[in-house]
């Protein structure tokens, strides 16, 4: 070991003593520094402000926003009606997607079962000849076959003549009966007059004023008068049953008359409107029709023959009357409980960069009662349009993209630092 060495432990003794009791000026001055710079932090803490923020991707439209025709079948389009930002008007046919059918035979059949309100009132002569239907030829084949069933019984009708020829027997039955009851009626009054005449006889005969033989051919006239009488009322019997018989065969073939043709109408009506049906199904599947007056848009196809794919958009159709701006997001359950009507939003747009621009602000206006699948869907309202909060007027466009922040509680950084120690404060005790 070196003598200056040796030296420096001599000291050493002499310096630890120097530390060990420090001056009592030192001590206090960074006392008071340390508790200076710990209320400058608890003073900024508390005067800077740090909002609670719930993030949510967001998407600007307006209050009508946009009609999104969609392709339901994948095919060419056959045909392309309308131009990129035209004017068109509801119900106005846009475009077809090609089908099996002709165009123009499926708007002959549209035009007759529109302008047709009953069906039965449809003659053969009315009916066009529509062979290429595509999926439709067998709804229409078999509205056809239903009308020919009825318009076949109808003119042949097997049971009204049989009705009519009934009817000419029932009438001549009836005829018959009248006739036989006046018969009857003068057999009665002639076995009455015999039978007077047989009593007088009869007195005579007891008075020995009349031959036995002589009685006995007047009993005979009387009982021929009465067998003739009982033929007549037989005959009228049996006649009566025969026309109760024909009427009971008349008022069947009336009734199966009724039930086959009902049975054949309700047959009709059911293929009439199954036609009509599958004619919607058909035009839902294969045309495109605007659902509201506004100006089309193109996006991924504009010209005939280009193929389509189902579920795909093929065109648009902005509103002329679109209403104000809202921002539409769809927010996770995580926090979806902080968020209320009334809450301030920035939005930052993906086309607009923030720093350069500004964020736009708005409002939360709604959120639904019961969300939709994991999320809420939150309505948001639009005070100042699209102007930023640097004072720049951004350019619309449909369904701008980009990130809401719901500002859900303005607190103080100071409140944001002690919350951990709250929690585990509160967790304890309740523990």
């Amino acid at each position: 070991m070196s003598p200056e060495q040796k030296e420096d432990l001599r000291l050493s003794d002499s310096v630890k003593e120097i530390m060990g009791n420090p001056p009592p000026g030192i001590v206090r001055m960074g006392t008071l520094v340390i508790a200076g710079i710990m209320a400058l932090f608890l003073f900024f803490s508390w005067l800077i402000r740090y909002p609670d923020i719930v993030p949510a991707p967001v998407e600007i439209t307006t209050e009508n926003p946009p009609a999104t025709l969609v392709a339901r079948v994948s095919g060419r389009i056959k045909y392309l009606g309308v131009r990129d930002k035209e004017t068109v008007s509801p119900g106005k046919l846009l475009a077809v997607i090609e089908t099996a059918a002709s165009l123009d035979q499926i708007a002959l059949l549209k035009e007759c079962t529109d302008t047709l309100s009953v069906p039965e009132m449809l003659s053969e002569a009315m009916i066009p000849q529509l062979t290429q239907l595509g999926e439709l030829q067998n709804y229409w084949s078999n509205f056809l076959k239903c009308l020919r069933d009825l318009n076949s019984f109808t003119t042949n009708d097997y049971y009204g003549n049989k009705m009519n020829s009934l009817q000419v027997e029932i009438d001549a039955l009836t005829d018959y009966i009248m006739k036989s009851r006046v018969k009857e009626k003068l057999f009665a009054e002639n076995y009455s007059l015999e039978e007077k005449k047989f009593r007088r006889d009869s007195i005579l005969f007891a008075g020995g004023a009349m031959s036995e033989s002589e009685f006995e051919k007047a009993r005979q006239a009387l009982i021929r008068m009465n067998i003739d009488l009982q033929q007549v009322r037989l005959e009228i019997s049996a006649k009566s049953i025969e026309l109760a018989e024909k009427r009971q065969l008349y008022l069947d073939y009336k009734i199966k008359r009724n039930e086959e043709k009902e049975k054949l109408s309700a047959s009709l009506n059911e293929s009439f409107q199954n036609l009509k049906a599958q004619i919607r199904i058909w035009e839902n599947t294969y045309q495109l029709i605007s659902p509201v007056s506004g100006t089309v848009t193109f996006t991924k196809y504009w010209s005939e023959n280009q193929a389509v794919v189902a579920d795909e958009p093929v065109l648009s159709i902005v509103p002329l009357e679109s209403g104000d701006y809202v921002g539409r997001t769809y927010l996770k359950m995580q926090r979806s409980g902080k968020v209320k009507p009334g809450q301030t939003v920035n939005i930052k747009l993906s086309g607009y960069p923030y720093l350069e621009y500004g964020m736009v602000r708005g409002r939360v206006k709604s959120k639904s009662l019961v969300p939709s699948g994991d999320a809420y869907i939150i309505e948001i309202s639009l005070p100042s349009g699209l102007t930023t909060l640097y004072d720049k007027q951004l350019e619309f466009t449909q369904n701008m993209q980009g990130v809401a922040e719901i500002i859900t509680e303005d607190m103080r950084l100071i409140q944001k630092i002690f919350n951990p120690f709250r929690h585990l404060v509160t967790r304890n005790i309740r523990n």
